[in-house]
């Protein structure tokens, strides 16, 4: 039973596709909300023909993984601002805790430069969904890690990558007030349900849009969602998945607690971070080679897909006034839904070793 056991006393569980040839790429997943590592399970089989090696952690709260404590969960949930800021930033800083302990329990090879420009070894970090709130304070706030191991990831971590994160992830406001999760006129226990099938159903959206990236031009209203009839290629990952395997990697229980506070941490606090991660100098000057991918979802649900545009908008402003923030790049997967590593795992693993 892989664990890492961190010097603070909290301990991580994870799952490992185990060591690939020469300087090979190390890929550090974090799952979102309501699902364990396992989510990222079917890409392992993919790692070794890629020479990479994929890491797959589970969050606080989740098997096997320290779960907060009632002290954390209180400060998560604080009236005080500065008091949620400071236990959101404790929690991205221990994914930094992780790599470097994963770097130097496994000797991974530094990241390198060929004499043609490519990157070879190194780490990467990939945060799904909202797993992403979590971790976003450790590309936020690299100066606040211990120097052993802000000396370690600055000799290794090449990449932070978002996949396919909401909008509400970067501290954006959403583009409706609408959710599948607070419909009124839907009984409680269908809500549920409906989410599962707003959250991984293969959209179409309007070209316009899409040619643009103006979130104006999605559709963002409580229209019947995706089915299988209107979708013939693809039916919603969560309906498709099967049961077995869908209970063995559900875990609502942190719902009502952890993920709870992370989602209505206040949208100042997590904008906050957005800022400092890609639109901030002197953030950018500690851990200078590595990069922000935002990576999008061209047929996943309008939060993300607005979300991306949001940021790259954001971006575009702050490179207008020619300041050096930290590399940026927004990537399409236009294949994907919200699910990618689990409808398409192969695919994924490719796509993540050539962005990563």
């Amino acid at each position: 039973m892989p664990i890492a056991t961190l010097s603070d006393a909290v301990q991580f569980f994870y799952e490992d596709s185990g060591a690939g040839k020469g300087s090979y790429l190390t890929i550090v997943c974090v799952h979102g909300s309501a699902f364990t590592a396992g989510i990222f399970g079917q890409m392992m089989a993919f790692a070794a023909e890629n020479n990479v090696r994929l890491v797959a952690l589970n969050r606080r709260d989740y098997p096997q993984t320290t779960p907060y404590s009632g002290e954390e969960l209180t400060a998560l949930n604080n009236d005080d601002n500065g008091i949620r800021e400071d236990a959101l930033r404790a929690t991205g800083l221990q994914y930094g805790a992780f790599l470097a302990w994963f770097i130097s329990t496994h000797n991974l090879p530094p990241r390198t430069e060929t004499p043609t420009g490519n990157c070879e070894g190194g780490i990467a970090l990939v945060a799904w969904s909202l797993g992403h709130t979590s971790a976003c304070p450790l590309i936020a706030c690299p100066d606040l890690l211990p120097g052993d191991q802000r000396d370690l990831l600055d000799t290794h971590l090449r990449v932070y990558c978002t996949l396919d994160a909401p909008g509400t992830s970067f501290g954006l406001s959403p583009p409706t007030t609408y959710h599948p999760l607070t419909e009124e006129d839907v009984p409680q226990p269908e809500r549920l349900s409906r989410f599962e099938q707003w959250v991984s159903a293969y959209y179409t959206h309007n070209s316009e849009a899409l040619k643009t990236h103006d979130p104006t031009l999605l559709d963002v209203s409580p229209m019947p969602y995706p089915t299988p009839e209107d979708n013939a290629d693809r039916s919603p990952t969560l309906f498709a998945m099967d049961p077995q395997a869908k209970a063995s990697m559900a875990w609502p229980i942190p719902l009502a607690t952890s993920e709870l506070y992370l989602f209505t941490m206040p949208r100042e606090v997590v904008y906050e971070h957005t800022r400092r991660a890609i639109l901030d100098e002197v953030t950018a000057e500690v851990l200078p080679r590595c990069r922000f991918v935002l990576i999008w979802s061209g047929r996943g649900n309008w939060a993300s897909v607005a979300g991306a545009w949001g940021v790259e908008k954001l971006r575009n402003e702050y490179d207008k006034q020619g300041k050096a923030a930290r590399p940026f790049e927004i990537v399409e997967l236009p294949w994907a839904n919200h699910f990618p590593h689990w409808d398409d795992p192969e695919r994924t693993v490719k796509f993540l070793a050539s962005v990563c």
